[in-house]
């Protein structure tokens, strides 16, 4: 005896009857995927099925997501909020190609900077060319302006190869102004060792580094070089020459320095000295007192006329 009702089976007729509903639903769906599959070959993918994407908000969203994780990524030693900055651009920045397509200069960017290659190269040669044109000028921090014939007879008379045979320019950066157009900037950085005598004094085995300095070479239409400037330092902290360029650099890293103020490290004039020693005394005052600071300031510059 049980308290549980039993199951009644199924006759084989009810049996037959569940499996035809079963097979004839098994058909429909199969029906149904068939006119679908046919239909997507017809119309394509996109046409039949409804295509579901991220609101425009959350897709912004997700690119910053993946662009700030890339981005932190590659510049993982940076400070995290200087990093997201990366892409922005100063105002006035200058579209150097847009300045150069204006030129009218018969010869293009990559053949001037072929020709200050070729130029610099050919002082190796037994025989140089004649590179520089007759209305040709020498322009340095200090020295110059020179015309041809002076600024060549300078040049021999110092013999840097023969006092640092083993000198490397380390020559880079070559670019084309893009203000003016048939003019080629690059960038130098002496590096090598006194071995050989030098101005009649005799070798001193001291090594030289100099800062890395912009010069320049300005060609006429014809490829000769019309203006040379040399010696610009770019950073006076760098380097062993005391942060001088050119040779009055080289001279003063061996301590052959040239006895006059132009050849020696920079040293501040007494009045200007005084007010760098108490900068931060005056800045305050003038933050206090910024009628001073005016009258002052027009003190100075008038005396400086």
């Amino acid at each position: 005896f049980s308290i549980f009702p039993r199951k009644r089976s199924l006759g084989i007729p009810s049996q037959l009857l569940c499996k035809s509903i079963w097979l004839s639903a098994q058909m429909r769906r199969a029906s149904q995927i068939l006119r679908c599959l046919l239909l997507v070959g017809l119309v394509g993918f996109e046409q039949v099925f409804v295509k579901v994407l991220p609101h425009p908000h959350h897709r912004r969203t997700l690119r910053q997501s993946s662009a700030s994780s890339e981005v932190q990524t590659r510049l993982s030693t940076v400070r995290p909020d200087l990093a997201e900055m990366i892409g922005r651009v100063p105002p006035g920045m200058v579209d150097e190609e847009k300045e150069l397509q204006k030129s009218t200069f018969p010869i293009p960017p990559e053949d001037l900077i072929g020709l200050t290659k070729a130029w610099i190269a050919s002082a190796a040669d037994e025989e140089p060319a004649d590179w520089l044109a007759e209305d040709f000028r020498f322009v340095a921090p200090v020295v110059g302006p020179f015309g041809k014939e002076e600024f060549t007879d300078s040049l021999k008379s110092f013999e840097l190869k023969k006092g640092f045979p083993d000198l490397a320019s380390n020559y880079h950066h070559f670019r084309v102004d893009p203000f003016e157009s048939n003019r080629v900037w690059f960038s130098i950085k002496y590096t090598g060792e006194n071995t050989g005598e030098i101005m009649g004094r005799p070798a001193t085995g001291k090594r030289v580094e100099s800062p890395v300095q912009a010069h320049s070479v300005t060609f006429n239409e014809r490829g000769e070089i019309s203006k040379l400037t040399i010696g610009y330092v770019l950073d006076k902290e760098t380097g062993n020459t005391g942060g001088l360029g050119g040779v009055f650099g080289l001279l003063h890293a061996i301590g052959y320095g040239l006895p006059f103020p132009e050849a020696q490290p920079y040293k501040p004039s007494p009045i200007y000295g005084t007010l760098m020693q108490g900068n931060k005394a005056i800045q305050g005052f003038f933050k206090a007192n910024p009628d001073a600071k005016k009258a002052i300031q027009g003190f100075l510059t008038n005396i400086g006329k």
